[in-house]
Order: C-alpha cells, then structure tokens, then sequence
C-alpha cells in the first residue's frame, strides 16, 4: 500500500518542488485583491486595471478584521484499489471491483476570521450517497466443493467468499461424510433448476472537519497553515446469492444435503445456529428432514468506521488576479491516527421448504497510522464587496482506511483481523457562494 502512494504521490511532490520558484515570485508580488477577501471594503482596491497600493493608501490598507462565510455544493466520485478477490468464481465471476460509483451530492460550510497577518477557519464537509449496486441472474449453477458435477459451472472455494460453506461441503465426518456428493445451487445434472440470482452492494459516506490557523498578511498571495482535522469514512459491503439446493450423490452413502454437523464443525462450516429447525439443508430427497430441495440463500455483510484525528498542514495560493475574477490553489497533507471498527457478517439461510439459518458474526478493531492528502483548484467571481461566486476541482486522498469490501476472514478462527490496509481517492467539483463581512 505504502509503495501505491508513493506513486501517487510522486508527481505532485516533484511538481510542488519545481513550482516553489513560482511561489516565490507570487510572495513578491503585489496584491489587488487579496484571495476573497477585499483589503478595502470601498472597493478601492477594484478600482481600474491599476488599483491602489497599500503604500498609496496606507490608512486603508487594512481595514479589518473580515468575517467570511462559504457554503458549497460538491458533486465528487471515488475509486479504491479493493485487495478482495472474487465474490464467486467460474464464467459467471464477480466481485466488488465491478461496482462503480458515479458523482453524488455533498456539502460544504466554511467560516473565517482574517486579522491583519493571521486567519482563523473552520470547515465542515459531508458526501452521504456514494453507492452502486450490481444484480442479476447467473448463467450456470455454484459449486460448493470440487465435485465433478459441477465441473465448468460457477464455483466457491478458498479463494472466494463464503468459504465456511465450501469447508462445510468438504469435511468428513462419521455419518456425514460430505465428499459422498456434489453439493451447491442448481442447475445441475439432472436439475433444470433456474440459475441462481445475485446482487452485490457497496456504499459509503464520508464527513470531514478542519480547524486551521494561518500565516496570511493581509498583502501576501500566499497562506501558510497548520490545524486539527478529523475525518471519519464509514462503508457497507453486501453480496448475496440464492438459489436452488442439490447434492448429487457421486458414491454409495451420501447423506442428501449437507448436514448440520457439517455446518457447526469447527473444521468444517464453524458457524453457530441462529434460528429455525437446525437440521442443516436437503436436496430433492428431504433425507435431513424437511421437504426439499431447500432453496438457500447465503449472505455476506461488512461494514466498516473508521474515525481519523491529526494534525494538517495547508500551503495556498493566489495564482492569477484579475480586477473581477481570483485564481487560487492549494495543497494539503497530513498524517493522522485512525480508530477502525468492523463488523463481518455471514448468513445461510433456509428460506423455503426449510427454516433453518446458520451464520457467524465477527467483530475486529485496529488502529493505525493514515495519510490524508487534498489538492484543489478554483475560481471567485467577485459580484461586489461582500459577495463572490465560487468554483473548482478537488482532489481528496485517504490511504491506511478499512474498506468494507477488503474485510474477509478464515472461517477456521473465531475472530477475523480487521484490514486497515486501503486507499480511497475522491475527486469532483464545487460551486458555491461567499459572504465578507
């Protein structure tokens, strides 16, 4: 993960490096309008292609202090290097890397104080809709072991999710020896069962606060800072699969289905009985109990909070000055503690001719070192003294966070070990109004 961003972040280090002459030259520069906040509330500093000068007018040089306030609309997307591998594999393979977000609405809210040479600022942000959600209809049937029956059909192992159900359909017990049959959702063989349906979900929202104090005289194009900020990200992963049981008997003595032994063993499915009949699940010949086949529906859920505290440092800059129209950037970074929480959830639920549900419900915490990193672009219009139209383009990067769909464990432990190992990059645009008191 750490070698990632230093690819990402190679570029705009080397190009912040080669850009500090410029930053210079701008910290030389005399300044019409400092950043969006006018240095006359008059307007004398719009005055023409020529404005006066502080030394012109050194009376109303300064004038302050200002108050400003900012409220803006975001519309950003996100993307992530998941670690996860596939939900199933086979021809009809899937996984949470086929997910996509598009841009989702957000808010942002901004209030200042700006003294002759330092700025005071807090920010509040929160996007709450970031989602996708894929589903449909397999193909071809899952296999639950290596069974002959289900050769070239989709499949379930030790590289895919819900493994407790492939351990479960591999042991073997006295009187439930599991390897006697081919066992998974049909079609299959003989059954013309229809295919099995799926759907895969992943959200997540983030909320983000910053408490700055800046180095910024009143007639320099350049803003040094330093503050607190505190961001949480939290994430909900969900796939499931349903369909039609079957266990093809490939020698003498199957069981017809997979047993609650099976199911419960320790080295088998290791999961625990949560409600209905517990006689495990049936084929077509209801051996087990019950009328079958049992139609199954196994479910995986993790969410993820993670809660980031630390300290930032801001550099930003007035670019380009027009006597209506301000240019301005800045960067952002800083390293911050992260308190992870997660939560992984499996379910194998009977939900017709049976009753029975089994699962298992694991938590895990972790705490971690993060890197929040922010690059960003914009523009103000200046409609009068105490009023600007604002826009431009972010960059938001997160890396050390626990992503809901990397959180996968072995269904041989009693606990699972949070993976706190991901990255996030979020990007998009703002518009949004400024008040100056």
């Amino acid at each position: 993960m750490r070698h990632r961003i230093v690819n990402i972040f190679a570029p705009v280090l080397m190009g912040g490096f080669a850009g500090l002459s410029c930053l210079t030259n701008l910290y030389a520069q005399d300044v019409m309008v400092l950043d969006s906040i006018c240095c006359d509330r008059h307007g004398q500093a719009y005055q023409g292609p020529n404005p006066l000068s502080p030394a012109d007018c050194p009376a109303e040089a300064y004038c302050g202090p200002f108050v400003y306030f900012q409220t803006d609309y975001l519309f950003w997307t996100r993307d992530s290097s998941l670690q996860s591998g596939p939900i199933i594999g086979g021809p009809d393979t899937f996984s949470f890397n086929d997910l996509s977000t598009g841009y989702e609405g957000g808010y942002r809210l901004k209030a200042a104080l700006a003294l002759e040479t330092v700025e005071f600022e807090f920010t509040w942000a929160e996007i709450d809709g970031w989602g996708d959600t894929l589903s449909g209809q397999l193909t071809n049937g899952v296999g639950f072991d290596t069974g002959a029956s289900f050769a070239g059909a989709n499949f379930i192992n030790q590289t895919t999710f819900f493994q407790s159900i492939f351990n479960a359909a591999s042991i073997t017990l006295p009187g439930a020896d599991e390897t006697l049959e081919d066992e998974g959702l049909g079609p299959v063989a003989a059954f013309a069962d229809l295919p099995p349906s799926f759907q895969a979900e992943y959200r997540s929202s983030l909320s983000d606060m910053e408490v700055m104090a800046k180095f910024a005289p009143f007639q320099s194009r350049i803003k040094l800072g330093m503050g607190w900020r505190h961001v949480t990200l939290d994430e909900l992963a969900r796939a499931t699969l349903t369909g039609t049981f079957r266990a093809v008997d490939n020698n003498p003595g199957a069981n017809g289905g997979l047993s609650h032994a099976a199911l419960v063993n320790p080295l088998g499915g290791n999961l625990t009985p949560i409600s209905g009949a517990g006689d495990g699940f049936d084929d077509e010949t209801g051996l087990l109990g019950g009328v079958g086949p049992d139609l199954l529906q196994l479910q995986h859920l993790a969410t993820t909070d993670n809660t980031l505290n630390g300290v930032q440092f801001s550099l930003e800059a007035l670019l380009i000055e027009g006597e209506w129209l301000l240019l301005d950037g800045f960067l952002k970074a800083g390293v911050y503690h992260n308190d992870a929480q997660g939560r992984l959830t499996e379910t194998y639920s009977g939900i017709a001719n049976d009753n029975s549900v089994y699962g298992r419900d694991l938590t895990a915490t972790g705490s971690s070192v993060a890197f929040v990193g922010q690059v960003g672009l914009g523009t103000t219009y200046r409609v009068n003294d105490y009023l600007r139209l604002r826009a431009g383009w972010e960059v938001l990067f997160l890396s050390g966070v626990a992503l809901a769909p990397d959180q996968v464990a072995n269904p041989l432990a009693g606990s699972y070990l949070l993976n706190n190992d991901g990255d996030l990059v979020a990007n998009g645009g703002y518009v949004g109004l400024e008040l100056t008191f």
